[in-house]
């Protein structure tokens, strides 16, 4: 990267993370996913607009892009909820694998007649554009107060944090075969498949190390559990890598095992590397977006379009269908959904730096290599623009969607530890509630429960037995046991919400 200054570097890069914050912002409003703002706003500050920063070492934005993707997997592995995904974990599993495979297969077998290339070459185009990133997906749902039906939620979130490193094995083994590495496809399965057995087994033993460092260990300052854990994400992926297993998968799994337990400073550790998969996401794209040029990408419109088509329309369906054929009594229209929230993300962006970097400048291969990340650019962005933007009401024609109150953001946060496990819940009082005009005492609530706060309005209260409820009131109820939250719900004669 080249400024002309330190001091401007450092303007440049606050200017950049300004305008990429308020670009998630907007992007929410209009309904498109943040990562197509981070593209242009790279693109706007790249050498083909204002000339203000160069990437010309594309090593280390590879480099840069594996450590961020493993942040934001990590990331999103511990905001996995591991009872919510658990009925439809072998659902999200498939789509990660078989449902990767055949879309990669599919999409060779159409990149093989739309573009002039050999059998591996279409191979490694189908495993780059293969993974989707579901995160945009919720980006875009969120910001419409929108949750699914049929646990569609869970399965896609799981899908989309464990499909990449399939979709990076079949990259890897397609350049391999490009470079004359033979081998049969028994071998080459085998190998696919220790590797991801490495991975999610480094990931539960080290998720496991990490649990009982974490809740043993004394610091004096409550930031260091973060860059505690920081460390351990990254020898995670380091060790598992050089142990043969598949990195990001490892890292995945991490978060999941940490997410799923109760350990110090859970909450603190979980906003800070929110807020690190957020600043991963900006860099990975912005630097992507500087890179990107323009002409080149849209030299291969044509190409790009018929194969941005044949993946949307035939290869990601037939890779959801074949995927999900084992498993009964899931609904057409969720499947529709499943099929059309398969968007295109950072994932195949970085892939796509791997052959490049693979082959030797000036042989046919390397060339290749530039043309197909200008393809992916383009197949990228038509997904986020075609996809995304209609999503939301994808799920309201299908009648998926489910409307979320708006988020209350409470003055506390609830630290969970080993000898102190609990359930924090929100319950707002719908109109004509039984309970409104009666006080807590009046209601006579389950004994091991307790009202924290109440949200009313646009003030929080502090309630004791004499506390008057009102309709619209949002309590924050902390109980002991499922039982007891039920019981809550019960005295409010308030239907238990169903779990979807």
């Amino acid at each position: 990267m080249q400024v002309v200054a330190p001091a401007y570097g450092f303007l440049f890069v606050a200017i950049l993370l300004f305008v990429a914050v308020l670009a998630s912002k907007t992007s929410g409003r209009l309904g498109v996913p943040a990562l197509i703002f981070f593209l242009l706003i790279g693109w706007a500050f790249g050498p083909h607009a204002l000339d203000v920063f160069r990437l010309d070492d594309l090593s280390w934005l590879r480099q840069v892009g594996i450590v961020a993707l493993s942040l934001i997997l990590f990331s999103g592995g511990l905001d996995t909820n591991l009872s919510a995904v658990r009925p439809v974990i072998w659902r999200s599993v498939s789509l990660a694998t078989v449902g990767v495979l055949v879309t990669a297969g599919v999409t060779a077998v159409a990149a093989y007649f739309l573009l002039p290339v050999s059998p591996a070459q279409a191979f490694l185009m189908g495993s780059i554009v293969s993974s989707t990133d579901a995160a945009a997906v919720f980006s875009v749902l969120r910001s419409k107060n929108m949750e699914l039906k049929y646990r569609l939620r869970p399965m896609l979130e799981f899908e989309s944090g464990s499909n990449d490193p399939m979709a990076l094995l079949l990259t890897t083994v397609s350049i391999a075969w490009l470079m004359g590495e033979h081998a049969s496809p028994g071998i080459i399965a085998f190998h696919l498949v220790l590797q991801l057995v490495i991975g999610a087994g480094a990931g539960l033993l080290l998720g496991w190390l990490t649990l009982k460092l974490v809740n043993r260990v004394t610091l004096q300052y409550e930031g260091l559990f973060s860059v505690l854990i920081l460390s351990i994400v990254l020898f995670t992926y380091a060790f598992t890598e050089l142990v043969y297993g598949n990195g990001l998968l490892a890292v995945y799994i991490l978060g999941i095992v940490l997410g799923n337990k109760p350990f110090m400073h859970k909450q603190s550790s979980m906003k800070f590397f929110d807020g690190m998969a957020w600043v991963m996401q900006i860099l990975i794209f912005v630097s992507l977006g500087i890179i990107l040029n323009p002409s080149s990408v849209f030299q291969y419109t044509l190409p790009g379009l018929l194969l941005a088509l044949a993946l949307i329309f035939v290869a990601r369906p037939m890779g959801v269908f074949v995927s999900l054929s084992p498993f009964k009594g899931i609904k057409l229209r969720s499947k529709l959904f499943v099929i059309w929230g398969g968007l295109k993300g950072a994932a195949p962006l970085v892939f796509a730096l791997y052959p490049i970097l693979a082959f030797e400048e000036g042989t046919a291969n390397n060339e290749g290599a530039y043309a197909f990340l200008n393809i992916v650019y383009f197949i990228v962005l038509l997904s986020v623009l075609l996809q995304g933007t209609t999503l939301t009401e994808l799920a309201k024609r299908l009648h998926l969607a489910i409307p979320m109150g708006e988020k209350t953001f409470y003055p506390l946060a609830l630290e969970q530890r080993q000898n102190f496990r609990s359930l924090l819940q929100e319950i707002e009082l719908p109109e004509g509630c039984h309970a409104s005009g009666k006080t807590l005492i009046e209601l006579n609530l389950p004994t091991d429960v307790l009202i924290v706060l109440i949200s009313r309005g646009d003030q929080f209260i502090m309630p004791n037995g004499a506390t008057q409820l009102l309709e619209s009131d949002k309590i924050l109820v902390m109980a002991t046991t499922p039982a007891d939250l039920r019981g809550v719900y019960e005295k409010l004669e308030i239907p238990v919400p169903e779990v979807h």
